[in-house]
């Protein structure tokens, strides 16, 4: 008789610690990080240093003590992490169904109301018809300040890249990226008006402040053309011609274009979802969850 040698004892990665890798991948640091996991910063790299040894990879690089980014293992480490981890999330989902309920309430910006909320809502409808779900939809800011404040158990906010947290305490991650461009009806000659006319939404929108620091950079004068409360009556200002606005490129709809020649370069819009003070709501993870497959989906 031939003796096979037993399989080796496959090895485990241990899901903590990966999502640690990617909390701080996410947040920039391991103080950020801390806060967001709800550990101490000592404990979060002492999690990260178990990481890399187990994996005998150095997987984030460091100079002058602080987190410069993910070396190339790290990088491909986070891909298989996020994967990982999102698996994991999806079967605790799929199991723990039958027990959510009660009340959610969500805070949406009013862009995601047109785009992925509808397919969202369908599917988290169909498969938690027990909570109570209530949106409401506002500027970033206020959103942020509602969240924070308790009054919303999830928000889905935009910043621009940099961004700096008000409230460190509050649960939150990178949902997306998305470039701004500037958009303009078909044929129109708004982009070649000075001032420009521009159409955007009220004081305080996250993607209005972006355009005016970058025409102002590039000395460009400008006017508001028109000022809007929702994104359907500012595709429809810029689609006649009155104006360009500044919007995430995943925005471009039927009789807009593109119209970047002469105009500055703008940053890339995030999306960040931000839970409520207090322990997290199961349902909010679940929606939140589903708002990340519709966003990756498109």
């Amino acid at each position: 008789m031939i003796n096979t040698p037993p399989d080796p004892i496959p090895r485990t990665l241990d899901m903590d610690l990966l999502r640690t890798l990617v909390a701080i991948a996410d947040s920039g640091g391991f103080s950020a990080a801390a806060g967001r996991l709800g550990r101490t910063q000592s404990a979060v790299s002492l999690q990260i240093k178990r990481l890399e040894e187990a994996l005998g990879q150095p997987l984030l690089e460091r100079r002058q003590g602080r987190v410069a980014g993910p070396t190339a293992e790290g990088r491909v480490l986070l891909d298989y992490s996020r994967r990982i981890l999102r698996l994991n999330d999806e079967a605790w989902a799929c199991f723990s169904r039958p027990d959510l309920g009660g009340r959610l309430r969500l805070g949406l910006p009013e862009e995601l109301m047109e785009s992925v909320f509808p397919r969202v809502l369908a599917d988290f409808s169909r498969d938690y018809p027990r909570v109570e779900l209530t949106v409401r939809c506002d500027l970033s800011a206020r959103l942020t300040v509602l969240v924070e404040a308790g009054e919303l158990d999830l928000a889905i906010t935009k910043r621009m890249p940099g961004g700096k947290e008000t409230d460190p305490s509050t649960p939150w991650r990178r949902l997306s990226g998305d470039p701004l461009v500037w958009l303009a009806g078909e044929g129109s000659n708004a982009p070649d008006r000075r001032p420009l006319p521009l159409a955007v939404f009220h004081e305080g929108c996250v993607f209005r402040m972006a355009a005016i620091a970058a025409l102002a950079s590039a000395g460009i004068p400008w006017r508001a053309a028109f000022v809007a409360s929702s994104y359907t009556a500012l595709r429809h200002a810029v689609a006649t011609g009155l104006a360009v606005t500044p919007l995430p490129r995943g925005l471009l709809a039927p009789g807009l274009v593109e119209a970047g020649t002469g105009l500055p370069e703008l940053p890339v819009s995030e999306l960040i979802a931000r839970f409520g003070p207090g322990a997290v709501l199961p349902s909010a993870r679940r929606l939140l969850a589903l708002f990340e497959t519709r966003l990756r989906n498109g």
